[in-house]
């Protein structure tokens, strides 16, 4: 009965951290954030695998039943395609069970051998018990290592494809590896497994590097790219205020250039000056008000690029008067997803139209932009860019995500109907 327990845990703290590893990597896909389903999935597919242990302890059809079932639970728990799930599941089988083989050679090299090898994967004993309950601590313990390094690799289906190849190759190995380790044990073998497992974690860590340097160098253009956007900004609001400043200084003299036109009855000549001198008033008042300075500019410069381009426009703006979220953050915002609303909408011949709402809904900002396009194409979190440049461009939805994620909001990207809608919410804490 103990030997039996022992069994029990092994495979299941396999199965549950193939669970904690999918939930580390695809976090934000979860149907639901009951973490209870895991437990319950690896319970069942633990006494799925004590099943077949009882007809072979160590079987290959084994790993194959363990592969589908793990790829079918995490299908009901994630929204993920079928592709990527598998891809990560026979590539965690493929690391789990290479450790196993190289602490099993490890272990057989220093005590008895092929004996040893024999005695753990063909028998329930006092050694089998010991080893596999070392092993699995060691699993976990390197879980809980690599655990920071998983929560940065995103997998898209591009990746999806090349982990799967990997995966494919790797179990060939694993198979003639396996089989030799059984049949002609030698003190190579553990050499050989320890070269594997470095070249699986290279993998990984390889796959780390480059999302890391991806993500330095997106962080560096989009830095350039929000100084640029404030240093235009503002350069803007400070002319309008400056044009504003300079007529109200000379005000009195032009009270008196009118006085003189109007009182030598020259009307169409005094009409003309007033046009002429209301040239900045009339720059503030195309400005959509929301009380925050460089938000008004932001949205004013975006309105005029729409009539410049023929392009209808419906603004419906209801501001909080002071709130904590930072005018540069609503610049970013606002600026990513109206410039994408105008490069989709120009390409377009018809039904030119884009619509900004911003209102206050209890401590909620919400933010929601529409715009026609020309199809309606699947994607998963945000849509791929359409410029030739994929690696300097297609990161604007992105960079809205990271301010969302700054106040803890969501964001929602919805394309149906030959419409695309951004829908953003931030909640926001009111300042007195």
């Amino acid at each position: 009965m103990l030997y039996v327990a022992i069994e029990f845990l092994a495979s299941f703290t396999e199965l549950y951290v193939a669970y904690l590893v999918l939930s580390t990597i695809f976090k934000d896909r979860r149907k639901s954030e009951n973490l209870r389903a895991d437990v319950i999935m690896a319970i069942i597919g633990t006494l799925m695998v004590l099943l077949c242990n009882r007809i072979e302890l160590f079987s290959y059809f084994t790993i194959i039943i363990v592969s589908i079932y793990l790829s079918v639970s995490a299908k009901l728990i994630y929204k993920l395609n079928c592709i990527t799930i598998f891809s990560v599941i026979s590539f965690y089988l493929l690391c789990m069970n290479s450790f196993d083989f190289l602490a099993l050679t490890l272990i057989s090299h220093f005590y008895q051998g092929s004996e040893t090898l024999l005695q753990i994967i063909s028998g329930i004993g006092p050694i089998r018990a010991m080893v596999i309950s070392a092993i699995k601590i060691m699993w976990v313990i390197m879980y809980a290592c690599i655990k920071r390094v998983l929560q940065k690799i995103p997998v898209n289906i591009k990746g999806a494809y090349f982990i799967l190849l990997t995966s494919g190759i790797g179990f060939c190995g694993f198979v003639f590896l396996s089989n030799q380790a059984v049949k002609a044990f030698n003190d190579t073998m553990p050499v050989m497994w320890f070269v594997i497992i470095c070249f699986l974690a290279s993998i990984i860590f390889g796959f780390y590097y480059v999302i890391m340097r991806r993500e330095e160098k997106l962080k560096m253009n989009f830095l350039e790219m929000r100084n640029k956007l404030l240093r235009d900004n503002y350069d803007s609001l400070n002319e309008i205020y400056m044009n504003n400043s300079k007529m109200y200084h000379d005000l009195n003299d032009h009270l008196n250039v009118l006085y003189q036109l109007l009182n030598g009855e020259n009307i169409a000549e005094a009409k003309a000056y007033i046009k002429e001198i209301s040239k900045p008033i009339l720059s503030l008042s195309k400005t959509v008000w929301t009380g925050v300075d460089v938000v008004d500019v932001v949205i004013n410069s975006k309105v005029q690029r729409m009539d410049e381009l023929k392009i209808l426009s419906d603004i419906n703006v209801e501001f909080p008067k002071s709130s904590n979220i930072l005018p540069s953050d609503l610049c970013t915002i606002l600026s990513n997803l109206l410039d994408n609303a105008i490069e989709e909408v120009e390409r377009l011949k018809e039904n030119k139209k884009i619509s900004l709402t911003i209102r206050r809904v209890n401590c909620f900002l919400f933010i929601k932009v529409i715009n026609p396009c020309n199809e309606g194409k699947k994607f998963d979190i945000f849509p791929s860019t359409t410029k030739e440049n994929k690696i300097l461009h297609g990161w604007g939805l992105q960079s809205v995500g990271d301010v969302v994620r700054k106040y803890n909001g969501t964001m929602e990207c919805i394309n149906e109907d030959r419409e695309f809608i951004v829908k953003v919410m931030l909640p926001f804490d009111q300042e007195l």
